[in-house]
C-alpha cells in the first residue's frame, strides 16, 4: 500500500519524487505533488480549503514534526480528514544544514512571483510555494480558505506561542482565525500594520485567506523538541481539520492577549546593534524614551505608550527588518 513519510521522503534527496495520487482506504485522497508538497483530500470535502506549512526555516522543525504526525494518524485512518489540505514542508535543504536558510530568508519572497535567480535558491522555493498555494485554492475557489504557517522562534518569549495577523486588503480582523487560536490555546495575537512579504500574508492579500503567522514554542533540534506544551494546539488543529461544520466547537471565552504592531525597526548598515541583551526574551517592555538600538547616526527609543520589542535579531541581511514594536490593544 502506497504511504508517504512526510520527513523521511522529504529530506531524502537522493530519491527523485514523482507525483503520485492513491485512495485510503475510507476514501480519503492522497496526492503527493512534489518534494514536501502533500495534498490529502476527504471523499466528501467540507467547507474549508486549509493550507498548513512548516519548515519555510529550515531549523524549525515542532512545526514539521506536528505535520507529520498529523499526516500518519490520516493514513492510519486514526484521525478522518473533513477538509481539504495542503501540507507543506517549505526548505528541506536548510534543514539538511540546521540553519533557518542558505541564501536569503525564504519568508521575506513571498511578495510576487520573481524571476528565478541561481545565487539564491530561495527564489525558485518560494516561487514553487506560491504556485502550489495558487493551484489548491483555484481548486476548491467556492471553499472558505485558510492558511496557518508554522513557525518556531529562535529566543525564548514572554508568550510562549503566538501568532502574527497579517495585514491585508481583505479585512482588518479576522474573527474566525481569532476563535481558532483562542480555542487552541495560543496566547498572544499580533495585528501587522503593513503589508509584508510573508507566506500567511500571500494567502490573506491574494486569496482572502483566514492566514497566520504561527509561532510555537522555542527552535530545537529534530527529535528534540517538547510537546508537552503544545498539547493543545495540536489537539485543536486535528479538530479543526477533521470536524464538519454540523459539530463544530462552540465559540470559546478563553482570552488572547492583542497586540498592535506600531512600527518595524530596519537594519540600515553594519553598524547595528540593540542597546539590550542579546538574549532579550520577546515581547520584553520598554518604557516611553528607553534606548532601543543604534544604527550609525540613527537612534531608536521606545515611543510614547512605551513598546515591547518581538523577533530582534541584529544578524538580519541590511535591509530587513531588525524587530517589530508592538503595544498592547486597549
Amino acid at each position: 500500500m502506497d504511504r508517504i513519510a512526510f520527513i523521511k521522503d522529504t529530506l531524502d534527496f537522493s530519491t527523485p519524487i514523482k507525483s503520485k495520487t492513491w485512495l485510503l482506504d475510507n476514501g480519503t485522497q492522497v496526492n503527493h505533488l512534489a518534494r514536501g508538497i502533500v495534498e490529502i483530500v476527504p471523499k466528501n470535502p467540507s467547507s474549508k480549503a486549509i493550507v498548513l506549512s512548516s519548515g519555510i526555516h529550515g531549523n524549525e522543525t515542532s512545526p514539521i514534526e506536528i505535520l507529520n504526525d498529523i499526516i500518519n494518524d490520516i493514513q492510519d485512518g486514526s484521525l478522518v480528514l473533513q477538509q481539504p489540505c495542503l501540507f507543506i514542508y517549505g526548505h528541506p535543504a536548510a534543514t539538511h544544514q540546521h540553519i533557518r536558510f542558505i541564501d536569503t530568508n525564504l519568508n521575506r519572497l513571498f511578495s510576487h512571483h520573481q524571476a528565478p535567480d541561481d545565487a539564491i535558491q530561495e527564489v525558485a522555493i518560494a516561487n514553487q510555494l506560491m504556485s502550489s498555494v495558487d493551484d489548491f485554492y483555484a481548486k476548491y475557489s467556492e471553499k472558505e480558505k485558510w492558511h496557518l504557517d508554522l513557525h518556531c522562534a529562535i529566543r525564548r518569549s514572554k508568550h510562549y506561542t503566538f501568532a502574527i495577523h497579517p495585514f491585508n486588503r481583505h479585512y482588518q480582523r479576522s474573527e474566525p482565525l481569532l476563535q481558532f487560536l483562542k480555542q487552541s490555546q495560543i496566547e498572544a495575537c499580533l495585528y501587522s500594520d503593513a503589508p509584508a512579504s510573508t507566506f500567511s500574508w500571500y494567502s490573506a492579500e491574494h486569496h482572502g485567506a483566514h492566514a497566520a503567522t504561527v509561532e510555537l514554542g522555542k527552535v530545537s533540534r529534530m527529535g528534540e523538541n517538547d510537546f508537552s506544551l503544545l498539547s493543545g494546539f495540536i489537539q485543536e488543529l486535528k479538530r479543526f481539520i477533521s470536524s464538519s461544520d454540523t459539530n463544530a466547537t462552540e465559540l470559546s471565552n478563553r482570552e488572547i492577549a492583542e497586540y498592535q504592531v506600531t512600527r518595524s525597526i530596519m537594519k540600515k548598515s553594519d553598524e547595528f546593534e540593540f542597546s539590550f541583551a542579546a538574549d532579550l526574551s520577546n515581547f520584553t517592555y520598554f518604557e516611553e524614551g528607553e534606548s532601543l538600538a543604534l544604527d550609525g547616526v540613527d537612534h531608536y527609543k521606545a515611543n510614547s505608550g512605551g513598546e515591547s520589542v518581538v523577533f530582534p535579531n541584529a544578524n538580519v541581511e541590511i535591509g530587513h527588518r531588525a524587530c517589530l514594536l508592538v503595544q498592547k490593544c486597549k
